[in-house]
């Protein structure tokens, strides 16, 4: 028994599945270790308090990270929902960066060029800062690197199964971010220039049809709303879902105002800005998550793809075109940057496939000089390879990278206790009138944390703090408090520092 434990060690060693569980240890606990402790802002916060109380997100509604948080918040009780729902998060990090290296690892059959590749992408400066709370992005990404390892598998070897697969992928990719909308063309095409005899028979179109809905499975987190009341829009609108609503949903509109106080409709009636004038910060914010050193090798990465596999390089180059439109076309008030993070997943794809060139050029090289010669220029080129991730893994650590992760997290556990110690000065009943990003750190202490006193906490625009409903809510005999006070408040009322934080307004006497 004891004899043939070496040779049980080696299969394991060389096993297909065991690299992606040891990095998956070391990614996982990095992630996990990273994630914020307390509730967010914005997008975060949103996903954060709606995750806990079985609430939809704004369109598309997000049904698969939103649900994941439901359940992964029913099941862990221990903790922070919030610091929960950023676990979840790092969770589908950690996933995206694991499938990233099995899709470098299939197109390269390199282990080290997908592992660099993967440590590049995984400690980028905005895709880690997007791992430590639960948002839309870590999973985005996650999907892009399913869905192209699910289409190169289906190239090497066109089966029903693996047809099944990119079904299955391109179905779960619709449960997220409307931008996937943008890869379903370009996958139909990849699918369909394959020669696949077996693709008429009813067998596999209803096998295929079956894993495409599988993947949309998520979506029912939704439509769960028609019957349970969930939060819409606002924790403090409880209401069941009508068919309408689910259209809104699911299609939803790119360029829908999604603040009350019309502060996204103003910006859209004003000049939009040209191409050419969101380029350069498309560019900088490139340049911050790779640098040069990394995205010349992924375009010469795409270079190679379009040589050896054609269809996946037009592929990647469609989904990335399209979204940078998308992103570039859209105004920088719905912070654009964010879905750059699909052009950093399809860049690391092509990162891996130039290294992996890299280290193939070194073998070739070589090929008519002796073999321990050979083996010598391979050796140096990986480890120029290797020890550039190493100062790029340092440079993440310990420079802006880092310190954007820490800022996030010091930025929440301030916000988060100022918005409880709000709640908890306001008398009941009260009004608070505060910006969206903002509200969700009241709205947290309020509907996850218990602190109830029929507050109504409404979203107000930051400029003028909705001065036109202050006499309409005073008259109720409610208390009215403020984000911030306005100098139109200050010459009406008596506006009066609550906790050093916040306002609150008082009629003259």
């Amino acid at each position: 028994m004891l004899s043939r434990s070496p040779a049980v060690i080696q299969n394991v060693l060389r096993s297909r599945w065991f690299p992606g569980l040891l990095l998956s240890l070391v990614v996982g606990p990095f992630y996990w270790l990273s994630a914020v402790t307390r509730v967010g802002g914005g997008d975060w916060g949103q996903f954060q308090t709606f995750g806990y109380m079985g609430g939809i997100a704004h369109p598309p509604g997000y049904p698969l990270i939103i649900g994941s948080i439901n359940l992964a918040t029913r099941i862990i009780r221990f903790a922070d929902p919030a610091h929960v729902a950023n676990i979840v998060n790092a969770t589908y990090a950690t996933a995206a960066a694991v499938v990233l290296f099995y899709t470098g690892w299939l197109l390269t059959r390199s282990r080290l060029a997908a592992l660099v590749a993967t440590v590049v992408f995984a400690t980028g400066y905005s895709i880690w800062a997007q791992a430590t709370q639960a948002g839309h992005i870590s999973v985005q990404t996650l999907l892009v690197f399913v869905l192209i390892l699910a289409l190169a598998t289906y190239a090497e070897r066109p089966t029903a199964a693996r047809l099944a697969a990119v079904a299955f992928a391109a179905g779960l990719s619709l449960t997220n971010h409307g931008l996937s909308v943008f890869m379903l063309p370009a996958t139909v095409i990849y699918v369909a220039s394959r020669r696949f005899p077996k693709m008429i028979r009813p067998q596999t179109l209803l096998t295929v049809a079956a894993a495409g809905l599988l993947g949309l499975a998520p979506w029912l987190y939704v439509i769960r709303g028609l019957i349970v009341p969930v939060p819409m829009n606002r924790p403090e609108s409880i209401s069941r879902l009508s068919l309408s609503d689910l259209i809104h949903l699911v299609i939803g509109k790119p360029l829908e105002v999604v603040n009350d106080s019309g502060a996204v409709a103003a910006a859209l009636d004003g000049e939009r800005p040209s191409f050419l004038d969101e380029w350069p910060k498309f560019a900088h914010d490139v340049l911050r998550e790779y640098g040069w050193i990394w995205i010349a090798p992924a375009l010469v990465g795409w270079l190679v793809l379009a040589r050896r596999h054609p269809r996946l390089a037009v592929w990647i180059a469609w989904t990335g075109l399209t979204t940078l439109w998308f992103a570039l076309a859209t105004p920088p008030l719905l912070d654009t940057d964010r879905y750059f993070s699909v052009i950093y997943a399809l860049l690391a794809v092509c990162l891996a496939v130039g290294i992996g060139w890299l280290l193939s050029g070194a073998r070739q090289l070589t090929e008519e000089v002796t073999a321990a010669r050979m083996r010598l220029a391979t050796l140096a080129v990986g480890l120029i390879i290797v020890i550039a991730a190493g100062v790029r893994l340092h440079q993440q650590l310990t420079g802006p990278a880092r310190i954007n992760v820490v800022r996030l997290r010091e930025n929440a556990e301030e916000q988060a206790e100022i918005g409880l110690g709000i709640v908890r000065h306001m008398a009941p009943g009260g009004v608070y009138l505060t910006n969206w990003t903002s509200a969700w750190y009241p709205r947290y202490a309020r509907h996850v944390l218990g602190v109830d006193r029929d507050l109504s906490i409404q979203i107000a625009d930051f400029g003028t703090m909705n001065f036109e409903q202050a006499e309409s809510i005073l008259a109720t005999g409610r208390r009215l408090y403020l984000q911030r006070t306005t100098p139109q408040y200050e010459a009406t009322y008596t506006v009066v520092q609550r906790a050093g934080v916040f306002y609150e307004v008082l009629p003259k006497a």
